[in-house]
C-alpha cells in the first residue's frame, strides 16, 4: 500500500513585514536583522487572524484542491506548538469552523514543536497502513509573532506565521512509501528554547505583563552546538538504512532553523542548492509549518513526483532530531 498526497495547501497571513521594518521596531541598525537571520520577509497575523482560523482556511483550500468534501475526511490531526486556547485542543476548533455535528470524524493534536508535522505524518501512516482510516488531514498552523518581543532582536526577526494543510489517503496505485523514519531526543537541551509563563509552573496570574517570560526565548548557540554534535551520526544512520547518500535525494526539505543552521547543513553535507528547498528568506522560521511549507512548494511546483526520493529532516525544541524518507 502507498500513501497519496491528495492535496497540500498553505495560508499566509495578509500582513507582510520586511526586515527593514523589523530593524525600525528594534531601534536597530538598518540591514542587521536580514544579515543575521537570513529572513527578508515574513508574515504576521492581523487582529482578525489566529491559529485555528488560519488552519481552517488552509484545510478548506486543500479540500477544494483535492475535490473533496469535509465529510470525506476520516481523521483530523492538528500538528503544531501554537494554540488559541489551552482547552479545547486546536483540531476541534478548526473542524468547528468548517462543519457541524453531522460530520463526526475524530480529531486530536500532536505537539513536538518544529517536528510536529513529521510526527503527524508518521502517525497518519500507521493508521492508513492498518486500515483504520482511509483519508487523514494534517493541519499545521503557527503564530509565533505574539510571543516575540523587539527587546530580543535575534529571535524577534527570525520567526513568521503560516499554516499548511495536507490530505493523505491510502492507495494501491500511486503515492509514496515511507521508506524510513527516525526520531532522537537529547534531554540536556530540554529548556534551551521555551516560553516560561502560561503553564502550570507559572500561569502568569501574578506576573506583570512586561515580564520576559511571556515571550519565546532561545539559547541559540547551545541549541546549535547540541544539534551539530549529533547531526552527522543521525544522517549516517539514515544513509545506511535506505542505501542512499544524502546527496542522492531528489529533494531535501528541512526545518528552517536559522541562516547559520541552513548554511551549516548545506556546507557540511556538500549539498546541491537546487535540491534543497529554502523558505527561510521569504517566510522566516515558521515552527512546525516550516517543513510542510517546503513540501507544499516542492509538490505543487514539480511536474511529476514519480520515482522521486524526498528527505524531510529537522530539529525541534527539546532537543530532538527527526527525519523521514518518502519514496514515490
Amino acid at each position: 500500500m502507498k500513501i497519496k498526497i491528495c492535496a497540500i495547501e498553505k495560508y499566509l497571513p495578509k500582513k507582510m513585514i520586511s526586515s527593514e521594518t523589523m530593524d525600525e521596531l528594534t531601534n536597530g541598525i538598518k540591514g542587521r536583522i536580514e544579515k543575521n537571520t537570513g529572513v527578508k520577509m515574513r508574515h504576521h497575523i492581523s487582529e482578525q487572524e489566529n491559529v485555528s482560523e488560519m488552519g481552517a482556511i488552509a484545510l478548506k483550500k486543500a479540500i477544494d484542491k483535492a475535490k473533496l468534501n469535509i465529510a470525506d475526511i476520516d481523521l483530523l490531526i492538528f500538528s503544531g506548538a501554537s494554540f488559541d486556547y489551552p482547552v479545547p485542543h486546536t483540531s476541534v476548533i478548526i473542524k468547528s469552523k468548517l462543519t457541524n455535528d453531522k460530520v463526526n470524524f475524530p480529531c486530536f493534536d500532536i505537539d513536538s514543536t518544529c517536528l510536529s508535522f513529521i510526527n503527524a505524518m508518521d502517525v497518519a501512516q500507521l493508521y492508513l497502513q492498518a486500515g483504520r482510516y482511509k483519508r487523514i488531514a494534517i493541519v499545521c498552523s503557527e503564530v509565533a509573532s505574539v510571543a516575540l518581543t523587539p527587546r530580543d532582536e535575534k529571535v524577534f526577526g527570525l520567526f513568521g506565521d503560516a499554516a499548511v494543510a495536507c490530505i493523505l489517503e491510502s492507495s494501491e496505485t500511486e503515492g509514496y512509501n515511507q521508506k524510513y523514519i527516525d526520531f532522537m531526543n537529547f534531554p540536556s537541551g530540554a529548556m534551551m528554547a521555551n516560553v516560561g509563563v502560561g503553564g502550570i509552573v507559572n500561569r502568569g496570574i501574578n506576573t506583570p505583563g512586561t515580564d520576559m517570560g511571556y515571550y519565546f526565548k532561545m539559547d541559540g548557540k547551545n541549541l546549535i552546538r547540541l544539534t551539530i554534535k549529533h547531526l552527522d551520526d543521525f544522517v549516517e544512520r539514515m544513509e545506511k538504512a535506505v542505501d542512499l547518500k544524502i546527496t542522492d535525494f531528489d529533494s531535501i526539505i528541512t526545518h528552517q532553523t536559522s541562516k547559520y543552521g541552513n548554511n551549516y547543513f548545506m556546507s557540511q553535507f556538500k549539498l546541491d542548492p537546487s535540491k534543497v528547498v529554502e523558505t527561510l528568506s521569504i517566510y522566516g522560521n515558521c515552527i512546525s509549518a516550516s517543513i510542510p511549507l517546503g513540501l507544499e512548494h516542492y509538490v505543487n511546483s514539480t511536474q511529476s513526483l514519480e520515482n522521486k526520493n524526498i528527505l524531510l529532516l529537522g530539529s525541534a525544541a527539546g532537543v530532538s532530531l527527526g527525519q523521514m524518507v518518502l519514496s514515490f
